[in-house]
C-alpha cells in the first residue's frame, strides 16, 4: 500500500508549515481522502530529509487546523476540517463516536465537579486572597511548599519544605530538572521505551537521549551499568511505578541497584513518580536509596484530575537554587490558585478521597480488561490507568492502530515512546482511564478483541 507524501519543494516559510499547507491543499482538492493514514513521523522525516521534530510540528499544526485526527505517533488520519463534536464545553469536545484509548488520564465523575465547586466557593468566600495576589517566592508560597513536603513524606520522600519546589505539573517539573542538570549535547539516559514528553524535551533542550534496555521491572541494572561505564552520562530519567507505556514497576531490589549505580558513577537520577499515588502499596522510591543523587518529582494530574496541574519537585540542597532559577525562567512561579486548591485538599482529606475513588474505579476497569483480553499477552497493574498489549503475529502496531481506528477506537502505538532505532516489540497502549464509563470500556475492548481475532487484512500485511 503506497503512502501519500507531500511535495514541499519551493514552498516559502518554515518547513513544518510547508508540510501542513501541502496536506491542507491535497485534502481541499480531493487528492487526499478522509481516513487516509499519513506516514509516521520518522518515515516522513526520512523521505523529506527533515527532522522528526519538524514533522511533529507539522502534524500538530494540522491537528490545530482540524485536518487530522489523532495525536503524534498513534496513527495520524486525514479528516475534514469541520468535525462533529459532542457537547459544548471544552472538556467535552471529543470526536463524536470515537472511543479514545490514547490518552493517559484518570477517570473523572460527578464527585470531581462537586469538589471543585466547593473549592471555588470556599476561595471566593475567603477574605484572605494572599495566594491570588502573590508573585513571589518563586519556589512557591510557604504553606504550599509545606503541604507538598507533607505529601512527599507520605510517598516515602521525607524532606523539609525548603527543599520543595512547587511546579505546574510533572511536565514542568521535568523541564526544570533537566534544564538545571544538562547542557546541549549532554547524554541523558532513560528507558528504551519512555514517556514521549522526555523525548520532546530532548528536542527542546538539545541533549542526546539514549535508551537503556528494559525487562519486566523497567530499566535493567546491567544495561545501565554498561551505559554509565562507556559514556559520559549527565542524568538518568526513569519512572519506577506504572512506567509509561509498559506499566513496569520496579522491585525494591531493582530500585536499590539503580540508585547504587547512579551514585557510584556520579550521575543524578530524575525519578518521575507521577503514577505512585495510584498504588495502594509500592516499594520505597529510588530517592530513599541515594537522596543526594536523586531528584524526585510527582503530581496529581494522573491520580486526581488532569486539571490539578500541581507538581512537587525536590533535589539535594546544592541544586535547589539553580532549579528555582529555571522555574522562574519557565513560568516565574507555579500557578498559586491550583497550588492553593491542592493544599486545601491535602489538608481536608479530599486528595485522599479522590485517589481512593480512582483506585476503585481502575480496579474494576482493569478486572474487566483482564477478562476480555484473556488469551492475549499484556502487562498492567490492578490500579493503573493503562495497559500494554503485545500484538500477536502477524500484526504490526501501526496497522493494528489503523484497523481499530476505522472501527472508531483510538490507541497509541509504540512509536512515540521509542528511544533510538528498532528492536522493540509490536505493541499498543490502551488507556482505560480515558473512557467515560464502563459501557465505553466494554465496547472499546470488545472491538479490540474482535479485530485481533480476525487478523490483519492482506493489504496491511508487511510483505
Amino acid at each position: 500500500m503506497t503512502e501519500w507524501q507531500p511535495d514541499i519543494e519551493g514552498r516559502p516559510g518554515p518547513r513544518y508549515r510547508a508540510i501542513a499547507d501541502a496536506v491542507v491543499e491535497a485534502v481541499d482538492a480531493g487528492n487526499l481522502a478522509p481516513g487516509t493514514r499519513l506516514p509516521t513521523h520518522r518515515r516522513l522525516a526520512q523521505r523529506l530529509d527533515v527532522s522528526v521534530h519538524t514533522v511533529s510540528q507539522a502534524y500538530a499544526e494540522l491537528s490545530r487546523r482540524g485536518y487530522v485526527a489523532g495525536e503524534t505517533g498513534r496513527g495520524t488520519f486525514v479528516q475534514w476540517p469541520r468535525r462533529e463534536l459532542t457537547g459544548t464545553s471544552v472538556t467535552e469536545q471529543r470526536q463524536a463516536g470515537v472511543l479514545d484509548l490514547s490518552v493517559v488520564r484518570p477517570v473523572t465523575g460527578p464527585v470531581h465537579s462537586q469538589r471543585l465547586r466547593a473549592a471555588y466557593a470556599a476561595l471566593a468566600a475567603d477574605s484572605d486572597h494572599t495566594s491570588m495576589l502573590a508573585c513571589r517566592p518563586i519556589a512557591g508560597l510557604p504553606p504550599h511548599r509545606e503541604a507538598g513536603a507533607r505529601w512527599l513524606g507520605r510517598l516515602g520522600v521525607k524532606v523539609p519544605a525548603d527543599n520543595v519546589l512547587v511546579c505546574n505539573g510533572a511536565a514542568h517539573g521535568l523541564t526544570v530538572a533537566l534544564a538545571t542538570l544538562v547542557e546541549p549535547g549532554d547524554i541523558v539516559l532513560t528507558e528504551s521505551l519512555t514517556d514521549h514528553g522526555t523525548i520532546a524535551l530532548a528536542n527542546v533542550l538539545h541533549f542526546r537521549l539514549r535508551g537503556v534496555a528494559m525487562d519486566g521491572e523497567g530499566m535493567r541494572p546491567d544495561a545501565l551499568e554498561q551505559a554509565c561505564a562507556t559514556q559520559r552520562v549527565k542524568a538518568i530519567v526513569l519512572t519506577p511505578n506504572l512506567q509509561n507505556p509498559t506499566t513496569a514497576t520496579m522491585s525494591a531490589e531493582r530500585r536499590a541497584a539503580i540508585a547504587e549505580i547512579a551514585a557510584r558513577h556520579g550521575v543524578v537520577v530524575i525519578e518521575n513518580d507521577v503514577f505512585r499515588p495510584l498504588l495502594s502499596e509500592a516499594p520505597a522510591p529510588v530517592w530513599a536509596h541515594a537522596p543526594e543523587w536523586v531528584c524526585y518529582l510527582t503530581t496529581f494530574t494522573k491520580s486526581v484530575m488532569p486539571g490539578l496541574r500541581v507538581g512537587y519537585l525536590t533535589a539535594a540542597s546544592p541544586l535547589q537554587h539553580r532549579m528555582a532559577a529555571r522555574l522562574r525562567a519557565t513560568s516565574w512561579m507555579a500557578n498559586p490558585l491550583t497550588a492553593e486548591i491542592a493544599m486545601r485538599w491535602l489538608d481536608d482529606g479530599t486528595i485522599e478521597e479522590l485517589i481512593a475513588w480512582q483506585r476503585r474505579e481502575m480496579t474494576r476497569r482493569n478486572a474487566r480488561a483482564r477478562e476480555l483480553l484473556a488469551g492475549y499477552t499484556f502487562a498492567g497493574q490492578r490500579e493503573g490507568l493503562h495497559i500494554w498489549l503485545d500484538l500477536p503475529e502477524p500484526w504490526r502496531a501501526d496497522n493494528f492502530a489503523q484497523q481499530v481506528r476505522l472501527r472508531d477506537v483510538a490507541v497509541t502505538t509504540l512509536e512515540p515512546f521509542v528511544v533510538g532505532l528498532g528492536g522493540e516489540p509490536h505493541a499498543v497502549r490502551l488507556c482505560l482511564g480515558a473512557l467515560l464509563d464502563d459501557d465505553e470500556v466494554e465496547r472499546a475492548l470488545t472491538t479490540i478483541t474482535e479485530v485481533l481475532a480476525v487478523g490483519p487484512e492482506p493489504a496491511y500485511l508487511n510483505v
